[in-house]
């Protein structure tokens, strides 16, 4: 495996997800743009990837790495730091009555 492939794959997706769940979190609150990072904003970073970045799938598949494989990785990384956001909100949440 390549970590530092994997790595940067993550970035580059999250790059077009982290704009769409702020905006989704300052239209929606924030509850929804957690949510949205982990959900709905990653199909977002596909997309996005997929249509500015595209040739760089082949770089990918050369260390073999598969698009559904390394679109899993970003999903799960996602999921993982869409929990500790949640964890902080709510421990804020309760501290500040929110």
């Amino acid at each position: 495996m390549t970590p530092k492939a994997t790595i940067k794959y993550f970035w580059d997706v999250n790059m077009f997800t982290i704009p769409f769940s702020i905006l989704q979190g300052i239209v929606f609150g924030v509850k929804l743009g957690i949510i949205s990072f982990a959900s709905f904003g990653v199909l977002i970073g596909l997309l996005g990837f997929h249509l500015f970045k595209k040739h760089e799938y082949y770089a990918y598949y050369n260390l073999g790495l598969t698009k559904v494989h390394l679109a899993k990785k970003v999903w799960f990384i996602n999921i993982g730091i869409a929990a500790v956001m949640w964890g902080i909100y709510l421990i804020v949440g309760s501290c500040l009555n929110i």
